[in-house]
This record gives C-alpha cells, sequence and structure tokens, in this order.
C-alpha cells in the first residue's frame, strides 16, 4: 500500500508551492505578522489546479484572477488594511502562486501549462515596472505598491500585455528581465 494517495500528494505538491511563496522572505513581509499558516490554507482552498486548467481565453483568466483577488478573506492577512494592500499585494501573491502551481509538470500537462502561460499576469513591482518602463515607456513605472488601485493594476497589465505580444512574449517573463542582464538583440 501506498504512504499517501495520488490526491494527497497533488495537494502536497500545492501546498508546498504556496508554502514557498508566502514564505520566502520578499513576500512574508508583505502580510499580516503570524498569520501565514492561516494565509496559506487559504490560498490553497482558493488556487485549484483543477480549477485553474479548465481557464481557456486570458478573458476568463482575468476575471477568475479578479475573483479571487476581489474576496474580502485576505483581509484577515493584510498588513495595511485590505484596501491598501488588495491590488499591491494580494494580486501580486496569487499570481505568483499560480504561476509555481500551473509550472509544476506534476500538476499540470505541458498543453495545459502552454495554454495558461500566457494568460498569466506579471507580479508588479517598481523593480520590475522600472525596467519595462526603459523598454516601453507607456508601462508605468511604480514606485510605491501600497495603495495600488484595480484600475492601476490593470493599467500595467495592459501595457505588458502590448509589450508581450509585440515581441512574442508571455507577460509572466517579463518579470525576470530586471535581474539578468539583457542578451544582445533582446526586445531592441
Amino acid at each position: 500500500s501506498a504512504p499517501f494517495s495520488t490526491e494527497e500528494h497533488r495537494d502536497a505538491l500545492i501546498r508546498r508551492r504556496i508554502k514557498f511563496v508566502v514564505e520566502k522572505g520578499a513576500m512574508a513581509r508583505l502580510f499580516r505578522r503570524g498569520t501565514s499558516p492561516e494565509l496559506q490554507e487559504a490560498l490553497f482552498q482558493r488556487l485549484r489546479p483543477a480549477e485553474i486548467a479548465k481557464i481557456q481565453t486570458r478573458e476568463e483568466y482575468d476575471a477568475w484572477l479578479t475573483g479571487i483577488v476581489d474576496l474580502d478573506r485576505w483581509g484577515a492577512f493584510s498588513k495595511n488594511g485590505l484596501r491598501n494592500d488588495r491590488w499591491a499585494y494580494f494580486a501580486k501573491l496569487v499570481n505568483i502562486v499560480v504561476y509555481e502551481i500551473a509550472a509544476n509538470r506534476e500538476l499540470f500537462a505541458d498543453r495545459e501549462w502552454l495554454r495558461l502561460r500566457p494568460f498569466l499576469h506579471i507580479p508588479i513591482d517598481r523593480k520590475v515596472t522600472y525596467h519595462l518602463n526603459k523598454i516601453d515607456p507607456s508601462i508605468p513605472a511604480i514606485a510605491r505598491l501600497r495603495g495600488m488601485t484595480k484600475k492601476n493594476y490593470c493599467k500595467v497589465q495592459t501595457a505588458v500585455r502590448r509589450l508581450e505580444e509585440s515581441n512574442d512574449l508571455p507577460p509572466i517573463w517579463f518579470e525576470a528581465l530586471w535581474s539578468a542582464s539583457r542578451p544582445r538583440g533582446y526586445l531592441s
């Protein structure tokens, strides 16, 4: 007999990805101290691979993500008040966790990952937007995330998607752009 079922293994993989993201130093400090286990459980309950895998279009992903981020349940984990943190930190957190789950080959087939990858939003932070603004000035350089509105969040995502379409790259890939030196001819 196996030590645990296929479903238990899947859940363990999801929980590990959530734990990895939530407890990472840069993310951990964005949320109310002492709530990490509860935040991880709330994410686990909402971010189910079977539900994510059903998403077929960018519009469906946007609506799904908005529905998740708009939940009031995040208030218990908010450090600065949900109004200040919802689109600044919770949207970023959900997107990173979805990326980690969807990119896991044990949870998603290659065809599902390749279909979903272009839908994922770029996790916004000041370094990413600063460097993207250098490539395309229509992308707002965000100096401070706290207090970001849904309108501003969507404005950045729309601008990044325009850049993505002109370069034939998924928006999520632009997050790494600032951390690596730009190869010759890349996005020239």
